[in-house]
């Protein structure tokens, strides 16, 4: 492929069967998907020889057989050489069901997702378990410890160590203790062994020690192949949240949930699958398997049939000490997030009669017959968790036999070095599905995913809305419902405008009605204060997608502009009209249905990898809760509407559940490519191919513009489209990286899996450019802007027939937008359609690139309009700036802004003197900065970039330090290094900001971003 280095890994990461087929596809006409793999057979027969006459022979005949059914000869015809797509609509092709509405299940494309050899060793099964240690024997040196990577924090001296596969479990812990007490003299009263970790693809443990100079230590345990450092991962944030009424509304079934957006109501009325036997584990923080929807009971032969509890009820961010047990129920967590997102993906209410457990609205997990595992690695106060639990979680719940794991937790990242992400790689390689929520930090603007959702083989989810939720109501004069959201407590010491500090006539016994915009200056908490002041009893805000913050002193609610307009021409016709408050739910339609959620995080990571990979419902989404939730939030029934990527990543998992049980759910280690009777669980770079596939694109908001693939990825899941597929694409995702380092063209390959001759015809749809920069400003916006520019692409060959089983590969080149401005590094996506003429099945894959040259991107910011930039502060807040030369008394601390654009691989802060980079006195190059705010060197490894200030998300604003005058030098002794820490000098110094460019290399000093801050004077 003309592919450089770095990409091959997006568009060749496809199943085995699909990569064969490609390769022998070179001379780019079509041949039968199938036939490399029976042409590899005959070939190691002939090696063989003699020995193995009757196993030639047999493959032969198999071979004969499948020629006569006219499918290993058949041959594609392209109709066309190649065509321009430079100007494609924007609102592209739109997908369509693609088989016959039946109840079967048996479906065309299944003799393709199955597709595997009979079993030729009774050892398949162990081999396919068994890891491979032969290139994990190499000692690996530990790396530098950040001690924060975004809102994850180092649990100091703590850490996950791997051992090689054929070391006793039994003798972790007197490897540990033996081997720190050696190195260290760290005695055995000073460590503590949190979990062991023994797994067929992982053999290790994580302990840690109640000494500060481990590090050194850790390196140097016997055998140990891999170490990593523990961070402590922030609980679940739930970002809106309605509750359920007492009473119950009649409605369509399932209208909750937007069943009917995403194909799941068609795949339980057509298919009557609902998931079972398929095993979906959750690890999250527990859940409340005694809820009814949930089966009332937990372990075999219950709907919550498996998990542990990693955690124990007592395990908080001030006490980060496990206390595992056999017993994942969460019922006492305020949040009840695990039970939420169990309820997504399998809750199941038929037979529930007692009145308090009937949900308000009818309702049903997307996959309501599945098996469910709990996984707990929170406690009680559900405040954060760690990464050693959650690995340890992720290989307990494959040993248990999971299919999928569904995961709703994690934190701000950019990169994908982390135990987590490794588990994940092992796992879906074993063939167990993995979906990762991909963040709510949508409001933070481009590049703010959320680790382990960044990792490359996890399926990372974004979030679209729902159609329809649960609002109060008003009942107007007519006796329609106005549907409005009540206000939260709100600080009254507001802002002030001209219209606001305005004296209000009286409005005595009233509720007053404001209309209201983001560019007005007071707040709505203080209008209403002031209606308060003047006898009002309640307090209304009209305007287009407002939550208000309300008053302290009298109800508020916001509704919608429509409404808010309809009331005014009432009551103006009307002064006598009465509107009826009331505290009650109604079902009321969301104007986004469909759409991006606002709060969905946006990709790409780090090194420019496409995330998210899919999306789900995970706007405004109606699930269970537990009894202990429900009280401590005075409920009145134990379910809940709430929204988040946390969310949407259940929903996904019940798809897939979905997916698997309408394929006969074949045991993940058939995914090598064997089993008995020849049907074997699909890789899941292919279920991956399918579901992208068979997405459907989805707009931005109020537009018809496609949103940027960096929000979206391949667009919102359809799994009757996934199931009834008779077309994919191989890939079906592409990273085009920057302008610099993309490669002039692009293979891909149409598959057709269905059973009958397919036409095609190629297409593209832009989808909107993403510009995250604004001009002279080093920050990236909080949200970026969006136009319909879109790349130019070159699709060859535009039309071309395929008969069943077979595939084409076709080539595809990127212009980039024309109005893109490389300065500001705009991300550019689309879609590449593939409509087939027969049937008018329409697939599509999807790609994304960056226009300009990342590589350049400037890290530091150093300008920007909220004035939090890179470099020193003085005592009363301002900046050091050059000229000024000021006193820093380091005694009572300085204070240290680091602040990124970007993300970056490193960040190393020095301390040199004021006219040159020597530091004066010090035979060394440089002193690294030791910050007294986290006691450590102020070296950040894998910081994710931060957010602008006044955002809000969990990308912090800077990274502060608070600097006391010391500095840490590091040498070499032999194996070891040496650190020694000292007080500088008092003298005139600068501080030198160093950050590694993306995609360079830390041993070069040219791939380093580096300023130097004013000049200052060190007092103490």
């Amino acid at each position: 492929m003309d592919l450089p280095s770095n990409q091959n890994r997006h568009v060749s990461s496809v199943d085995n069967n699909n990569e064969r087929a490609r390769k022998n596809n070179v001379n780019r006409n079509s041949t039968p998907f199938y036939a490399s793999k029976w042409f590899a057979i005959i070939m190691i027969v002939i090696a063989i020889g003699l020995l193995a006459v009757s196993i030639a022979l047999a493959i032969a005949l198999a071979i004969k057989s499948k020629s006569t059914n006219g499918s290993t000869y058949a041959t594609s015809t392209p109709t066309t050489g190649s065509a321009s797509a430079s100007n494609a609509p924007t609102t592209g092709p739109t997908s369509t069901s693609n088989a016959p509405t039946t109840g079967t299940t048996v479906l065309a494309s299944q003799s393709f997702v199955l597709k595997c050899d009979p079993v030729i060793s009774t050892n398949t099964k162990n081999q396919a378990e068994t890891r491979d240690d032969t290139t994990q024997q190499t000692k690996m040196k530990l790396p530098v410890a950040s001690s924060r990577v975004g809102d994850n924090i180092l649990l100091k001296n703590t850490y996950i160590v791997e051992f090689p596969a054929d070391v006793d479990v039994k003798n972790h812990f007197v490897r540990v203790t033996t081997s720190l007490k050696a190195s260290n003299q760290i005695v055995e009263s000073e460590i503590v062994l949190r979990h062991v970790i023994s797994s067929s693809i992982f053999n290790g443990a994580s302990f840690s020690t109640t000494t500060n100079d481990s590090i050194e230590a850790a390196q140097l345990i016997e055998n140990a192949i891999n170490i990593h450092p523990v961070y402590l991962v922030p609980g679940p944030r739930l970002l809106k949240s309605t509750f359920s009424s007492d009473r119950s509304i009649n409605t369509a079934q399932y209208l909750i949930n937007a069943f009917d957006l995403t194909g799941v109501n068609q795949v339980h009325s057509q298919f009557q699958n609902t998931g079972k036997g398929v095993r979906v584990a959750v690890i999250d923080t527990g859940v409340d398997y005694a809820h009814p929807a949930l089966g009332g009971c937990f372990g075999t032969g219950c709907k919550v049939a498996f998990g542990y509890d990693f955690a124990g009820d007592q395990f908080s961010s001030s006490n980060p000490i496990p206390v595992p047990d056999n017993d994942p129920i969460d019922n006492c967590s305020s949040s009840s997030h695990g039970t939420h997102v169990a309820g997504i993906v399998g809750a199941n209410i038929n037979g529930i009669n007692q009145t308090y457990f009937i949900p308000s609205v009818p309702f049903s997990g997307v996959a309501p017959d599945v098996t469910l595992g709990a996984y707990r690695v929170f406690g009680c106060p559900a405040d954060m968790t760690t990464t050693d639990l959650v690995t340890a979680a992720l290989y307990r719940a494959y040993d248990d036999k999971a299919d999928i794991i569904t995961i709703s937790i994690g934190g701000a990242a950019a990169y994908t070095e982390d135990p987590r992400t490794i588990a994940i790689q092992r796992i879906t390689n074993m063939g167990v599905y993995v979906t990762v929520a991909l963040g709510n930090e949508g409001e933070g603007g481009l590049e703010t995913v959320n680790m382990p959702g960044a990792a490359p083989d996890a399926m990372a989810i974004g979030s679209a809305d729902s159609t329809y939720t649960l609002r109060y109501y008003i009942i107007a004069p007519d006796g329609s419902m106005i549907f409005y959201d009540p206000g939260t407590a709100f600080d009254p010491n507001g802002g002030v405008n001209n219209g606001c500090a305005t004296s209000n006539p009286s409005m005595n016994g009233t509720v007053v009605l404001f209309t209201y915009t983001t560019e007005d200056i007071c707040s709505v908490g203080y209008r209403c204060n002031l209606a308060f002041e003047v006898g009002a009893r309640g307090c209304l805000i009209y305007s287009l997608g407002l939550t208000t913050e309300g008053s302290y002193f009298i109800p508020t609610g916001s509704i919608s502009l429509a409404d808010g307009q309809r009331i005014i021409s009432t009551v103006a016709a009307n002064p006598s009209a009465i509107y009826t408050f009331t505290n009650l739910f109604g079902l009321s339609s969301i104007s986004t249905a469909g759409t991006p959620s606002a709060f969905s995080s946006l990709g790409l990571t780090g090194d420019l990898l496409i995330k998210p990979q899919i999306t789900g419902i995970g706007g405004m989404v109606y699930s269970t809760i537990s009894v202990s939730a429900a009280v401590q939030n005075s409920l009145p029934k134990p379910y809940m509407i709430s929204s988040g990527t946390s969310m949407a990543t259940p929903y996904v998992a019940g798809t897939l559940a979905l997916f698997l049980a309408s394929i006969g759910n074949p045991a993940p280690y058939t995914v090598s490519g064997y089993a008995q009777n020849g049907q074997c669980r699909p890789t899941f770079s292919l279920v991956k191919n399918i579901f992208q596939s068979t997405a459907n694109a989805i707009q931005i908001y109020n537009s018809i513009v496609f949103a940027t693939s960096a929000m979206q990825g391949a667009g919102l899941v359809n799994v009757y489209q996934a199931i009834t597929a008779g077309t994919i694409f191989s890939p079906s995702e592409l990273a085009l990286n920057d302008t610099v380092r993309r490669a002039t063209s692009y293979r891909v390959s149409v598959i057709n899996i269905g059973n009958q001759t397919a036409i095609y015809t190629m297409s593209h749809s832009g989808a909107a450019l993403a510009t995250g920069k604004a001009t002279g400003d080093d920050q990236l916006l909080a949200q970026p802007v969006y136009t319909a520019d879109y790349a130019d692409v070159i699709i060859n060959p535009v039309q071309f027939t395929l008969q069943p089983g077979y595939s084409r590969e076709i080539t595809l080149q990127f212009g980039e937008p024309t109005n893109a401005d490389p300065n500001l590094l705009p991300v550019f996506s689309g879609f590449i359609y593939a409509t087939n003429q027969v049937n008018g099945e329409v697939t599509h894959l999807f790609y994304a690139g960056m226009v300009g040259d990342y590589g350049n991107a400037g890290i530091f910011v150093r300008n920007t309009t909220s004035g939090v930039i890179t470099g020193i502060q003085k005592s009363d807040g301002t900046y050091v700036s050059d000229g000024e030369l000021p006193s820093l008394n380091a005694t009572t601390g300085i204070t240290i802004q680091i602040v990124l654009a970007w993300s970056t691989r490193v960040v190393i802060v020095q301390i040199i003197p004021a006219n040159g980079t020597v530091l004066v006195g010090l035979n060394v190059s440089s002193a690294v900065m030791f910050t007294d705010t986290d006691e450590s060197e102020a070296v950040i490894v894998d910081p994710p970039r931060n957010a602008a200030a006044g955002v809000g998300t969990s990308f912090a604003e800077s990274y502060p330090a608070v600097w006391n005058g010391k500095v840490v030098l590091n040498s070499v002794n032999g194996n070891a290094s040496v650190t020694t820490m000292r007080n500088l000098n008092p003298g005139t110094y600068r501080i030198q900001f160093s950050a590694l460019k993306h995609f360079g290399n830390p041993s070069n000093d040219n791939d380093f971003e580096v300023f130097n801050s004013p000049a200052f004077k060190l007092v103490f």
